[in-house]
């Protein structure tokens, strides 16, 4: 999606910026309040990468002879440090010496200072894009839950490609997989799922429900004010907009290579793209997850089975994108 698709929603808003400003504005308000709750809205990524990020390091491993050791790792887009955080604990973390946290929202380095400062490592953090970054190679690079996130990515894939060593490794993660959004086999085990659910919310009592419904009206009466409606006061407090956007709007922006109203032309990261954005690279591994459109986590019992043969299958049309590359 280029950043002209910006131009509806900013007139309706009222947004007198150029998309590419408006763009960055509202990403970087939107991170900064979403980082308080980040980590409790995506328990479902840290009971979950953990099995990805090994996994990608296996293969590492057992395709490339790792023989360096004291690693500079750049963790671009880190949020709270959670994917940091996972890569330690696999069998690449020993290896790596030094850590440079980067990230455009500066909330979310604040909360990953404080996973950072447990780690017994060398780290700095850097608030910005790669454009802050100075003249430094780094060893490793880790991208997780952000090429999404980023208009121009062909521009951003050749500026991560002078910021790796060669033989550096790149490893991303947490992307839409493009390529299978449609595919058959896929949207047949979503059609199972939701089956499942139905199924089972036909079981749920009239207590459950009510319950739910007066939550939510406590919430209300309470003045509690989602993060959603936090990002619109900025906004406009800033004068960026003009009238409040929905949540849908946000994402919209924010979340750009993701499928929503404002944006029919794309629905995630495309592997051919990669590949051909990656040309000096030599891929290690291509593995993909989510089977079922969500987290193994997410799933009942016999479904997390079904996902993790998947999964040990190297089945190609899983929801989320994950590769391990060498540059040559």
């Amino acid at each position: 999606m280029s950043y002209e698709k910006l131009k509806p929603l900013m007139s309706k808003v009222g947004c007198n910026l150029s998309p590419k400003e408006f763009q960055s504005v509202v990403n970087v308000v939107f991170h900064n309040y979403e980082s308080i709750h980040y980590d409790t809205l995506h328990t479902d990524m840290r009971d979950n990468l953990q099995q990805q990020i090994d996994l990608l390091v296996e293969d590492l491993e057992t395709n490339e002879n790792i023989k360096f050791h004291n690693l500079k790792l750049l963790d671009v887009g880190c949020g709270t440090g959670l994917s940091t955080q996972l890569l330690l604990r696999s069998k690449l973390g020993e290896l790596i010496d030094e850590i440079t946290l980067l990230d455009t929202s500066k909330q979310m380095l604040v909360q990953a200072e404080k996973k950072a400062l447990t780690w017994g490592k060398n780290h700095e953090l850097l608030e910005g894009d790669l454009s802050v970054i100075a003249d430094v190679k780094y060893d490793v690079i880790l991208i997780c839950s952000v090429l999404h996130h980023i208009p121009d990515l062909e521009a951003f894939l050749s500026t991560v490609n002078k910021f790796l060593n060669p033989n550096g490794i790149l490893i991303h993660l947490q992307d839409p997989n493009n390529d299978y959004m449609q595919n058959s086999i896929y949207l047949n085990r979503l059609n199972d799922l939701q089956n499942h659910f139905n199924r089972v919310k036909t079981k749920q009592s009239k207590f459950k429900i009510i319950t739910k419904h007066l939550k939510r009206k406590l919430k209300l009466w309470l003045g509690r004010k989602d993060y959603i409606d936090l990002v619109n006061d900025e906004l406009l407090r800033k004068k960026i907009i003009k009238k409040r956007m929905s949540a849908d709007e946000i994402w919209s922006v924010t979340d750009i290579h993701i499928e929503s109203d404002l944006n029919k032309e794309t629905n995630g990261i495309s592997f051919e793209f990669l590949s051909n954005h990656l040309k000096n690279f030599n891929l290690v591994s291509r593995r993909t997850y989510g089977f079922f459109g969500v987290l193994k986590s997410e799933l009942p019992e016999d479904f997390q089975l079904l996902e993790d043969n998947y999964i040990s299958e190297s089945q190609l049309n899983g929801r989320n994108l994950a590769c391990v590359w060498v540059k040559n």
